[in-house]
C-alpha cells in the first residue's frame, strides 16, 4: 500500500487511465487529505520533448489574467512586495507582463527557454518577496519536496492550480487529468493544500477553485474568489500597476551588450 505524498496517509486506488495513448496509468488517493496523483509516471522524458504541451491553448489568455490578479494583490495584500520570481516561468511572458506592469520580477524554469524575459533570469541563490508559481505544483513527482524548496526561495507562495472536484465520482473523467499530454500527475484538494501550508507553517488561502496563497498571513478567500475570472481580475488590476520598465529594460539590456 502506497503513502501520501503529502501527509504520508494511506493511498488506495481510484482509477485508471491511457497515458499518451499507450502507458497504463493507476491513480491514487490519499485517504486523508484526498491528494491524488499518478503511481510511478517513468513517461516524464517523453511528455516534455516540448515544455509547453500542444494542449495549453490557454496559455496567453491565462498569462493575462494572473498578470492582473498579481497587480490587485500587490496593491493590496502583497503591498511590502518589491521583488518576485515566477518559478516555472515558461517563456517568460508572465515575467515580462509584470515587468511591463512595473514589477521587479523575474523567470526561473528547468524545462523551457526563456525568450520573451531574457536578461532577467532569477539568480539561483537569492531570496525573494513573493513566488509565483502557475500552472505547475500538478506536474510535481515530489511535491512536498518542492514545495520546501519552493519556500526556501521566498516567504510567500502564490500558486494557480484547478481543484479536484467536489464530487470524486467524477475525478476520471475531469478534463485536468489531460493523460493525452501526459505532463499532470498530482491534483490537490483544498484540504491537501492546508497540509502543505501546515508543514511549511503557512496559512492557506484559497478561492476553491484555481487561485492559492500561501503566506504567514491569511489573505482574504473572497477577495481570491473575486479574482478567479480574468474579467473581474483586470477591474481590480490598477491597484498594483506602476510604470512600465520596459524602456528601463531596453536600456539595461543594451548596456549588457555594450559590456556596460
Amino acid at each position: 500500500m502506497a503513502n501520501c505524498k503529502l501527509c504520508e496517509s494511506k493511498a488506495n486506488e481510484c482509477g485508471r487511465k491511457l497515458i499518451l495513448d499507450k502507458y497504463d496509468a493507476r491513480y491514487l488517493r490519499c485517504s486523508a487529505c484526498d491528494y491524488v496523483w499518478v503511481e510511478s509516471p517513468h513517461w516524464l522524458d517523453e511528455a516534455y520533448s516540448n515544455a509547453i504541451a500542444a494542449l495549453d491553448t490557454g496559455i496567453v489568455v491565462r498569462n493575462l489574467w494572473l498578470r492582473d490578479a498579481c497587480c490587485a494583490l500587490l496593491g493590496s495584500s502583497f503591498r511590502d512586495v518589491k521583488t518576485l520570481v515566477d518559478h516555472g516561468g515558461g517563456t517568460g511572458l508572465f515575467v515580462r507582463l509584470m515587468r511591463d506592469r512595473g514589477h521587479d520580477a523575474y523567470w526561473s524554469d528547468k524545462h523551457c527557454d526563456n525568450l520573451l524575459a531574457r536578461g532577467f533570469d532569477a539568480d539561483p541563490e537569492a531570496r525573494y518577496d513573493l513566488l509565483t508559481a502557475f500552472e505547475l505544483v500538478e506536474h510535481l513527482e515530489e511535491p512536498m519536496v518542492e514545495f520546501q524548496r519552493l519556500y526556501a526561495r521566498a516567504p510567500r507562495l502564490l500558486i494557480s492550480t484547478e481543484l479536484q472536484p467536489s464530487d470524486p465520482g467524477r475525478l476520471m473523467d475531469w478534463h485536468y487529468l489531460a493523460p493525452e499530454a501526459g505532463q499532470h500527475i498530482g491534483f490537490f484538494t483544498r484540504r491537501s493544500l492546508e497540509v502543505v501550508a501546515e508543514r511549511l507553517g503557512l496559512v492557506l488561502s484559497s478561492n476553491n477553485r484555481n487561485l492559492h496563497v500561501l503566506a504567514p498571513d491569511r489573505v482574504s478567500d473572497r477577495w481570491l474568489y473575486l479574482l478567479r475570472k480574468p474579467v473581474w481580475a483586470s477591474k481590480w488590476a490598477w491597484m498594483g500597476s506602476r510604470k512600465g520598465l520596459a524602456h528601463r529594460d531596453t536600456e539595461l539590456q543594451l548596456r549588457r551588450l555594450r559590456g556596460g
